[in-house]
């Protein structure tokens, strides 16, 4: 994706909300057999939900015969439950786009694809400003076009929820 298509997206988010609505951040750790990071922004009480927000994500794998990288790009939305609203659910969709490279045998063959996108997390909002999360990703790719050994790339992640 672009980086011009990414502020575009961002700018559009936030120009359909006004600035009396609060900021969304929630940084995270990816977990699995490809391990990395990720990162939320949005706003809070936007499109009907009680967060909307843009999500990137990048989890890699390297061993001495594979290197592999993939970055996800999904918009989300959270909803909180219960008369407390101290406990939510977070939906995201988009896309994935894979890039991976093989040595074996002192020869390197390359392979790039562009997947669906999706993920879910389940947030404890401790305070008003702070929640934590724990969610799962699942990264769809045709097996044939990467080198993964399944259809599905799947990472958990662990994260904390700030608004401001």
């Amino acid at each position: 994706m672009k980086k011009s298509h990414l502020v575009l997206a961002i700018a559009t988010l936030f120009s359909a909300n006004t600035f009396a609505n609060n900021i969304h951040l929630s940084p995270e750790v990816k977990i699995g057999a490809y391990g990395g990071f990720g990162i939320q922004a949005g706003v809070t009480d936007a499109l009907g939900f009680d967060a909307a927000y843009l999500s990137y994500g990048r989890t890699v794998y390297s061993s001495s015969t594979y290197d592999e990288t993939i970055d996800s790009y999904r918009f989300g939305v959270q909803h909180m439950f219960g008369a407390s609203q101290i406990h939510g659910l977070q939906l995201e969709v988009g896309f994935a786009d894979y890039d991976g490279k093989k040595t074996s045998k002192g020869a390197t063959t390359k392979e790039r694809a562009l997947g669906s996108s999706i993920g879910a997390s389940y947030v404890f909002q401790a305070t008003d400003q702070l929640g934590l999360r724990a969610g799962v990703d699942l990264n769809y790719f045709p097996m044939s076009d990467t080198y993964i050994p399944y259809d599905l790339a799947t990472n958990f992640n662990l994260g904390m929820t700030f608004t401001f």
